[in-house]
């Protein structure tokens, strides 16, 4: 399947006349095409959320029509490729916390105290408390630094504790998070201190933009890259920091230093809109493509796709029929199949190749393909071995993005389509194997044999990927 995952603004636009006729392009090939629902989408639904609100519930069920179950999300060290309805999440998302209350240090350390009472640590809190109260807080006020120090902590002066910086540190996220006009105050605090880069940065190529910042950075003194500058943000954390906060925050520091800063208009506009874009953006380069509607969003992530070498293609909803059309696999013609992805082997679709090295003539050529073979593989390696007459076309899904996982529900269709295509009679063996080649920790092989060679659909050893594979004989042809 094509995974394709869309931003927010285009979910909800769906049900806008003007987007019919992608409604109608979807219906006609949804069988061929993944999208995956993230957090990130329900951070721009919430601010919609009231039970009486009937586009909050159509874009809800918007949602679920488009993903099924489709769900990725961050955990611990990596992306899951999750299983559950976008309402189910709803309910689990929709009385969450306010983030000051999570970050109520008073209120936690009291908490604390009451949860370890009947174990009788009713006093770990207050101790801890205390011990924070008698650390210096480790920050230097200068005149430089006064102005930015004042707005995230009001309270602080020369002799604060680590408790008077962590008391501020609740109410700080809260309001830079929600207060559209404080967080945009700090933006422009940051820029009268000289952290704001030239106007012209916005015409810049995407592909000049990270080594235009580090020369800005170097200019004001900063010994370090921006990626370097990014990472050190960080370093406050006592955990190890992961991809997804490095790539949010790298997205966020975009705007703050102002790249295509987010004037943010609406009124309910805030911090988060441009956090949850950072999201979008990060859940995006796991997939196939990466749909927008906000130009800003889409300059941002190719910029950074583009620094971590990620290869998911950003398109706007004007060019998703036409784009997609393009690489969509109609799985119509099964006769000339050997014919027809030979033809694919164009000189100018060559990534790597593999030279004679054993002196046996044996090469082999990595090929990109034009369109994703049966919706889903997207290269084909293509093996000559001169000495047995014959030659080997493997097709894999490569992934050039963040993504490491295939759900199976993809491997599924896969299978489904190929032995469509070539046919399979046995239902009840094909519905045990396709069981197996999914679920089960054992190599799975379907073969099919025809007149001068041999199909082949496995599941890779390592990565349980399916690879399908056509073992070719010419010494059949001239003989």
């Amino acid at each position: 399947m094509i995974r394709i995952y869309l931003d927010w603004n285009v979910i909800s636009s769906l049900k806008r006349s003007d987007f019919q006729e992608i409604n109608e392009f979807i219906d006609k090939y949804k069988q061929y095409m993944q999208f995956p629902y993230s957090p990130a989408h329900f951070t721009d639904l919430m601010k919609s959320y009231n039970p009486d609100n009937t586009f909050f519930n159509s874009d809800l069920e918007t949602l679920e029509n488009l993903s099924g179950k489709h769900h990725i999300r961050w955990e611990k060290d990596r992306v899951k490729p999750l299983f559950g309805q976008p309402k189910e999440f709803f309910e689990g998302v929709k009385d969450n916390e306010d983030i000051s209350d999570l970050m109520d240090m008073e209120k936690i350390f009291m908490n604390l105290d009451e949860s370890l009472n009947d174990i009788g640590l009713s006093k770990v809190g207050i101790l801890m408390k205390s011990l924070f109260e008698l650390q210096p807080s480790g920050i230097e006020i200068t005149e430089e630094n006064r102005d930015v120090l004042k707005k995230m902590f009001p309270n602080i002066k020369p002799g604060s504790s680590m408790w008077d910086l962590m008391k501020d540190i609740g109410p700080f996220s809260s309001k830079l998070l929600k207060d559209r006009e404080y967080y945009k105050d700090f933006r422009n605090l940051l820029a009268e201190q000289g952290f704001k880069l030239e106007a012209n940065s916005a015409n810049w190529s995407y592909d000049a933009v990270i080594k235009n910042i580090d020369e800005f950075l170097l200019k004001l003194g900063v010994k370090m890259s921006y990626l370097e500058y990014v990472e050190t943000s960080l370093k406050y954390k006592k955990s190890p920091i992961t991809q997804f906060e490095f790539y949010t925050t790298a997205y966020l520091m975009l705007d703050m230093i102002g790249y295509k800063t987010d004037k943010l208009p609406k009124a309910t506009d805030n911090l988060q809109n441009i956090q949850a874009d950072g999201e979008h953006s990060f859940y995006g380069g796991h997939c196939d493509y990466f749909v927008s509607m906000d130009k800003k969003l889409g300059v941002k992530s190719k910029v950074l796709y583009n620094e971590f070498n990620i290869d998911t293609k950003i398109i706007e909803p004007k060019d998703f029929i036409s784009e997609l059309s393009k690489v969509i696999d109609p799985l119509t013609n099964n006769i000339n199949f050997i014919e027809e992805e030979i033809d694919f082997c164009k000189k100018e679709s060559i990534i790597e190749s593999y030279v004679d090295e054993n002196g046996d003539g044996v090469e082999s050529i990595a090929y990109k393909l034009p369109r994703f073979y049966f919706n889903f593989f997207n290269y084909v390696v293509y093996t000559n071995y001169p000495e047995q007459g014959g030659f080997v076309m493997t097709f894999r899904k490569v992934f050039k993005n963040f993504s490491r996982f295939v759900y199976f529900t993809e491997s599924e269709t896969l299978i489904d389509s190929v032995c469509n295509y070539f046919g399979y009679e046995n239902k009840e063996e094909l519905k045990s194997k396709k069981y197996e080649f999914i679920h089960e920790d054992t190599k799975t092989i379907f073969d099919w044999n025809f007149e001068g060679g041999l199909i082949r659909l496995e599941n890779e050893e390592d990565t349980k990927r399916p690879i399908l594979s056509y073992i070719i004989s010419t010494k059949l042809k001239t003989a």
